[in-house]
C-alpha cells in the first residue's frame, strides 16, 4: 500500500502537476489521521473490554467474600446472643444475692469464652493497593464497598474493648480465683466482689456492642450483594 502511494506521488511530480499532488497529499495525510484516530478507538474499545472484564472479575471476588464475611459474623451474632444470656442469668443471681446458686461457678467460668473475627479482605486490599478501585468508576458503587469494609473497622474496635476487659478480669480476678489445673472457682467470696461483680456488667455493655458492630457489618455487606445483584440484572439485560 505505501509503495502504491509513493508511485502515484512520483508521478505527479513528474509531470508537474504540483496542485493535484498537494490535494493528493493533504487527502492522503487525512487519510493516515482517520487511521490513527480509528486504531487508537478500536484500542480504547479494547481496553474498555479489559478494564470490564477486569470488573466483573472483582465483583465475583468480593461477592465471595461477603459471603464469607456476613457467615463468620452471623456466627458470631449467635454466639454473641448466648454470652449475653449467660451475663444475663448471673446478673439475676448476684441482683438476688444468691451467692450459693450452684448455676454461678459454671455461668461464671464461661466469661472467660470469647471469639473474634477475623475477616476477608483479601480482595479489597487487592483494590485498593493495586489502584484497581478505579475500575468502579460509578461513585455510588465504589462507595457502597468501600462502607461495607469500613464497618469492619468497627467490629475490631468493639471487639478490642471487648478484649481489654477480659484481659483485665484474667489477670486481676481469675489468676487469683481460677484453679487451673481443676479448673474450677476455687474462691467462696469471689461472687461479693466488686471486681466481679463490675466485669459482668461492663461484659454485658461490650457484648451488646458487639452483636450491634455485626449488625451493622451484616446488613452493609447485604446491601453490598444486592448492588451486586442489580448489576448482574443490567449486564443480562443488555447483553
Amino acid at each position: 500500500m505505501i509503495k502504491f502511494f509513493r508511485h502515484i506521488r512520483k508521478k505527479l511530480l513528474s509531470e508537474n502537476k504540483f496542485s493535484k499532488y498537494l490535494i493528493y497529499a493533504i487527502g492522503e495525510i487525512v487519510l493516515v489521521i482517520i487511521g490513527i484516530l480509528i486504531a487508537l478507538a478500536i484500542n480504547e474499545n479494547a481496553k474498555d473490554k479489559n478494564n470490564l472484564e477486569v470488573r466483573d472479575l472483582y465483583i465475583i471476588q468480593l461477592e465471595d467474600e461477603a459471603n464469607r464475611n456476613i457467615e463468620r459474623l452471623k456466627e458470631l451474632k449467635d454466639f454473641t446472643i448466648e454470652m449475653l444470656k449467660e451475663v444475663d442469668t448471673l446478673s439475676y443471681i448476684l441482683y438476688n444475692k444468691d451467692y450459693d446458686n450452684p448455676k454461678l461457678p459454671p455461668k461464671a467460668f464461661k466469661l472467660m469464652y470469647t471469639e473474634y473475627f477475623n475477616p476477608s479482605t483479601v480482595t479489597y486490599e487487592n483494590l485498593k493497593f493495586s489502584g484497581d478501585l478505579k475500575l468502579f468508576d460509578d461513585l455510588s458503587l465504589r462507595n457502597s464497598i468501600s462502607s461495607a469494609y469500613e464497618t469492619l473497622n468497627e467490629v475490631k474496635v468493639s471487639e478490642d474493648l471487648d478484649f481489654s476487659g477480659f484481659e483485665d478480669y484474667y489477670f486481676n480476678f481469675l489468676i487469683k480465683n481460677v484453679n487451673f489445673f481443676e479448673m474450677q472457682l476455687t474462691s467462696k467470696s469471689y461472687a461479693k466482689e466488686i471486681h466481679f461483680q463490675n466485669y459482668i456488667l461492663a461484659r454485658r455493655t461490650s457484648l451488646n456492642l458487639n452483636k450491634e458492630a455485626y449488625e451493622r457489618s451484616i446488613e452493609s455487606f447485604t446491601k453490598l450483594k444486592s448492588v451486586f445483584a442489580e448489576l448482574k440484572k443490567d449486564k443480562i439485560s443488555n447483553d
